[in-house]
This record gives C-alpha cells, sequence and structure tokens, in this order.
C-alpha cells in the first residue's frame, strides 16, 4: 500500500552511475544550500554571505527542498525567481508541487518516523500545493530541475544530491543511517533499519567517479570522510538545514562550502581538507526574530507547521555540534558560538 509521506515514488529513482557524467558546472567555490524550508531571512543572509565571500563570488547550488513553510505568495515567488536565478536541483517538495502524484510531502519518511510527523508534513504539503497554484510557470520550471547534479570544484568530482545516491527522496546518508552508528542519535530518533556501511558508501563512490557526496533531506548535519581501496579520501556532507537550527541551542542554519582556497573560513563549523579540495560546514546566521515572526504570521499556534517547527526555530535540535564531527574531519577553531 502506497502511504502519502512514505511512499517513494519511481520517478525519484536513480542509480549512482547516473553521476558519472561530466561535470554541469565547475567552480573554485561552491555553496551548496539544502533545505531553505521558504525562509526568506535564511535567502537574505545567504546572499549577503555570499557577497563577503574572501575568495570570491561563489556559484550557489540549491540542493532541494527550498520550498516548505513560505505558504505566503509574495515569499514563494521571491524564493522561485531567486533558485532559479542560481543553479538547483530539486527536492521532494518541489518534485510533489510540480507532478501531483499523491505521494503526500514526498518525503518517504523511513518507518521510525512518526505517523504524527508524517501527517503534519501533509498538511503543510497540502497547504503549500495551493500556494504553488498561483505560480504554474514556476512550479514547471521547478519541475524541470534535476534529480542531482555533478560539479567540479578545482577538478574535484562533486555529487550533489537532495536524497542519496540512489533516491532523491532516500535516507541511506542520513545521520541516524551511517556506521559507525551514533547511539544517542539513534535513540532520539528511533532509528532502526538497515545500516549505511563504509563498503556501501565505497561502492557508491566507485559507481558516481565523485570525491564528495553534498546531500541535506534528512535534518541533521554532519560530515564524515572514508579511503577507498585506492588510499583516495572520500566526504560525505549533509548541511541538515539552510532555513532552521541544525544544533542544540542555536538559531542558525548550516551550508556547505566546498573551496580551491585552503584556508578554512573564519566562522566555519567543522571541515577537512582533500587532495587540495577545502570542504566546510558554515553558519548561516539569519535575522531570528524576523523569521519567527513572518512564521507564526503564516503558521499559527495549532497549525502543523507551528507543532512541528516552532521549537527547533526558536531552540534547535538535541544534536550536538561534535556529534556532527565524524572520521578525520575537525572542530574549526574559530567556530560560530551557540547563540548563531
Amino acid at each position: 500500500m502506497e502511504i502519502p509521506g512514505r511512499s517513494c515514488p519511481l520517478a525519484y529513482r536513480y542509480q549512482p552511475e547516473a553521476l558519472a557524467q561530466p561535470a554541469r558546472l565547475k567552480a573554485d567555490t561552491l555553496y551548496l544550500v539544502g533545505g531553505l524550508y521558504g525562509n526568506p531571512a535564511a535567502l537574505r543572509a545567504l546572499l549577503e554571505r555570499a557577497d563577503h565571500e574572501p575568495s570570491g563570488p561563489p556559484t550557489i547550488v540549491f540542493n532541494g527542498d527550498f520550498h516548505w513553510l513560505d505558504v505566503d505568495p509574495d515569499d514563494f515567488q521571491a524564493i522561485s525567481e531567486t533558485v532559479l536565478a542560481h543553479h538547483g536541483i530539486k527536492g521532494n517538495v518541489e518534485a510533489e508541487l510540480a507532478s501531483g502524484e499523491g505521494a503526500g510531502c514526498g518525503c518517504a519518511y523511513p518507518d521510525y518516523i512518526s505517523d504524527d510527523i508524517v501527517d503534519r508534513s501533509n498538511q503543510i504539503m497540502t497547504r503549500l500545493r495551493a500556494t504553488a497554484g498561483q505560480f504554474p510557470e514556476l512550479v514547471d520550471r521547478l519541475g524541470d530541475l534535476p534529480r542531482y547534479l555533478t560539479a567540479s570544484v578545482g577538478g574535484r568530482r562533486i555529487g550533489v544530491l537532495h536524497g542519496d545516491p540512489e533516491s532523491l527522496a532516500g535516507w541511506r546518508l542520513a545521520l541516524e543511517a551511517m556506521e559507525p552508528g551514533d547511539p544517542l542519535v539513534r535513540r532520539q530518533v528511533g532509528w532502526h533499519g538497515q545500516p549505511t556501511t563504509t563498503a556501501d558508501l565505497l561502492d557508491w563512490f566507485h559507481r558516481a567517479e565523485v570525491t564528495v557526496f553534498a546531500c541535506t533531506h534528512t535534518g541533521l548535519p554532519y560530515a564524515q570522510d572514508l579511503t577507498d581501496h585506492q588510499g583516495r579520501r572520500r566526504l560525505v556532507i549533509n548541511n541538515g538545514s539552510a532555513g532552521l537550527p541544525n544544533f542544540t541551542g542555536t538559531t542558525f542554519g548550516v551550508i556547505t562550502r566546498l573551496s580551491t582556497d585552503p584556508q578554512p573560513p573564519a566562522d566555519g563549523l567543522y571541515g577537512i581538507t582533500l587532495d587540495g579540495l577545502r570542504c566546510d560546514a558554515v553558519p548561516l546566521a539569519f535575522d531570528l526574530h524576523w523569521w519567527l515572526a513572518r512564521f507564526t504570521e503564516q503558521w499559527p499556534q495549532g497549525s502543523p507547521a507551528y507543532d512541528r517547527y516552532v521549537a527547533r526555530i526558536t531552540g534547535g535540535t538535541p544534536l550536538r555540534l561534535q556529534q556532527a564531527i565524524r572520521g578525520a574531519v575537525t572542530q574549526t577553531d574559530h567556530h560560530m558560538g551557540s547563540g548563531g
């Protein structure tokens, strides 16, 4: 039985070999922005950060779910037009807005995610779909975005994903699925299922012919490196969400920065250098008070999004920064403090 919010449409699926294509874009510095979730304040903060990037203007790629909480038509239009002026791939939100296939939110939630979360997400999607219906041309353009993208930064190939190397809405690169497992994270999210092993990752990296998998979708950020059979370093980096807080007691989003500039960003959270490619998670500090007011105006108390997100907006998640730093990835010396 296909359950809206849990089912994964066939159109979402692909194979890692699909990424083994010529790079569609080349950059010296790449910003990967996943899970903006309709937050205009985070979008403004992103563009301002890009204007002040020390290594020069970055190439910006939005890797899905840039829409979600933006049921205000002006916000929806502005976010769509800004994203489409840069590079992007669609997330499950954009795929569902464009397809109308009845997969609910298209999140393909695994069974350890509660029915309550699935129901609220489907309700949010129903309301967002009503807003999107006012902009059929923009929705068509969002639907035409690719499901994945291969980029090149300083000659290093980057597999840009929304979910995982087999599905736009896949959960195999969720922090809770990764081995070695983090018992606390797994306990907090109620995880059970098939873990993602080093062998799984190496198989995907080999088939996709990339050095980095950069993803989002599953909500919690982390970076984890590994070494393949030829002694080459590989990295999975999940930015969690650009438009929502990610760590306990914080109020900033997170984006991924990949650069040929060897200098770690001054405000970086954690990162690693792989064969000349600098890979970092960096904070996206947006105007929390403005965003909270905008959010509650559209999603008042008692609405599905308020119940689902207000605690995260005001206090982050249970995840501690140190839990996102895996393998040989290291914390940046001058990372942003807890307040954002």
